[in-house]
């Protein structure tokens, strides 16, 4: 009888589009373009002109998350790659200025007379994809039906592979700003669209291990050394810790790292913003992969940012999830890309929608969406929601990075959830520019001022303070900080309790515990019953 195999624990799966580490711009095949030309290229280019500042640079703390290439192999690589870039991803290329193009003639020809004549003016790879239209403003804009797009030649599974790589204590480098070109030759590169079947029989288990090797074969570039390298990578699966999954009556909460935390009572699961670390990856405790259940009844995302869509953490865990929950991106557009889309296209067969105050029921509770404000640049973002959270008559809020203008813009969930358990609030208050993750889907540019003003951040002391006396929760946790040591390839955050944010976090804690309430900056694992 052959015995269950799969993809050992303590091995990672690095996800790519086009040799970068794939984050939803370039998982969407709308703006897969834009940030090849605007942000790839621009860096590739750059790159070439002076790799030396390139590597002073990306390994300057100051600067990390910066536009920076740190590769210290053959600079002519990098000229290969970009030339290599321009020819297959051509289309796409031509999709990005059919789209800058489209922009450029609103703005000089749109002056509120009718719009149908327009049309003609778009580039036929767009054009069928295109609703164009004013505000009641009189401000001409596009909507993208970005179904059209997943369903054209712009839709490039061909272009996504995975690096199945050994997880070290070794600190993980940023990846948001330098391709994985060469990989050594202790790890295995599988040309795999990240949809395919295979992956489940790669995750969850085979007793064809040799057959599955087999069949992966195709799509490896060195198969003779590849194919017995994927068979040590092969293990019995271990089996889950005891106490993974959870039937009582009482609610626990588990928390994995930043915004990762898992709520189970009476045999059902939610994950919310998976985010997992690998055996043998960081030495502070820490949960991971080993603790989960054999089942996930629902994950849920809170907003569309590279460190709460992980697809290296989802595509591992599809096998075993029976819900994905989104908010429901509405305007079409650009930055507003649709996450339920993004996820059937990875495979994932049951991904629900919800918008503000709408809600998903389940025996013995229910998961509830409000509006997730800020922390968005002050784009039109929909696919963004808090979650409200109640098991078995325990209410709990998880907020990620939202930034509302007040407490009482929440009048409607306070109302619905009157008493709260638990209050998870993200306060990474400092946050990048807008441009930094949005720079290459702007059609104008913002001044440096306005890109300042503009930052991705979460609550800072006065409004977290405020927050807690608006919800008046039985504890107030903060998280989705950045610093567990297995973010920083993605957050390029360094853990410091002198930097801003934290003093700010501790600045909270310190101040709820001196009046006899339960705060906790959280980091590495906690655990509590309800």
């Amino acid at each position: 009888m052959n015995t269950l195999q799969s993809l050992s624990a303590d091995v990672r799966s690095v996800p790519l589009v086009n040799q970068w580490f794939a984050h939803i711009y370039l998982m969407s095949p709308l703006t897969l373009g834009l940030y090849t030309k605007h942000a790839h290229l621009a860096m590739l280019d750059s790159f070439i002109d002076d790799p030396e500042q390139h590597l002073v640079s990306s390994n300057t703390p100051e600067l990390l998350g910066g536009p920076f290439i740190n590769y210290t192999g053959d600079p002519a690589d990098m000229t290969r790659f970009r030339d290599e870039t321009i020819e297959k991803c051509s289309l796409h290329l031509r999709c990005a200025d059919a789209i800058n193009n489209l922009y450029q003639m609103l703005f000089s020809q749109a002056k509120g007379s009718g719009v149908p004549a327009l049309y003609a003016q778009v580039d036929e790879l767009i054009r069928y994809g295109v609703d164009i239209s004013y505000d009641v403003s009189k401000q001409p804009g596009a909507r993208f039906i970005e179904s059209i797009f997943y369903n054209s030649p712009l839709n490039a599974p061909q272009l996504q592979t995975c690096v199945l790589e050994k997880a070290s204590y070794e600190p993980r480098t940023f990846v948001l700003s330098t391709p994985q070109i060469k990989t050594d030759k202790t790890s295995v590169t599988l040309s795999l669209p990240f949809g395919d079947p295979l992956w489940n029989e790669l995750y969850g288990g085979t007793t064809d291990a040799d057959g599955l090797a087999e069949r992966l074969r195709p799509y490896m570039q060195e198969p003779e050394r590849e194919v017995p390298l994927l068979k040590s990578m092969l293990d019995v699966p271990q089996p889950a810790a005891q106490d993974a999954e959870w039937t009582q009556e009482t609610p626990r909460i588990r928390y994995f790292g930043h915004a990762c935390v898992m709520i189970q009572c009476a045999g059902v699961s939610i994950l919310i913003d998976p985010l997992i670390s690998y055996p043998g990856e960081a030495e502070i405790p820490h949960f991971t992969f080993d603790d989960l259940p054999a089942r996930i009844d629902y994950v849920l995302i809170t907003h569309p940012h590279q460190d709460h869509v992980v697809f290296e953490t989802l595509l591992r865990l599809r096998h075993r999830v029976d819900h994905v929950v989104v908010g429901r991106a509405g305007g079409g557009g650009l930055a507003d890309v649709s996450l339920k889309l993004m996820l059937e296209s990875c495979g994932f067969e049951n991904v629900t929608e919800l918008s503000e105050y709408e809600s998903v029921s389940f025996k013995g509770g229910r998961i509830l969406g409000a509006p997730f404000y800020g922390e968005h640049a002050d784009l039109d973002i929909r696919a963004k929601l808090v979650f409200g959270i109640e098991m078995n008559q325990r209410a709990c809020l998880f907020f990620a990075d939202s930034n509302p203008p007040s407490p009482e813009f929440y009048e409607p969930l306070k109302a619905i959830f009157p008493r709260v358990d638990c209050l998870f609030l993200g306060m990474e208050c400092v946050g990048a520019p807008a441009t930094w993750l949005y720079g290459p889907l702007l059609q104008k540019m913002l001044t440096r001022g306005e890109d300042q003003s503009r930052r991705l951040d979460g609550c800072d002391s006065a409004k977290a303070l405020s927050m807690h006396e608006y919800f008046n929760p039985d504890r107030l946790f903060i998280y989705a900080m950045g610093a567990e040591p297995w973010l920083t390839h993605i957050t390029s955050i360094l853990y410091s309790e002198e930097t801003t944010q934290f003093k700010e976090a501790r600045l909270v804690e310190s101040t709820l515990r001196a009046q006899g309430r339960e705060a906790e900056l959280l980091f590495g694992k906690m655990e509590l019953l309800l």
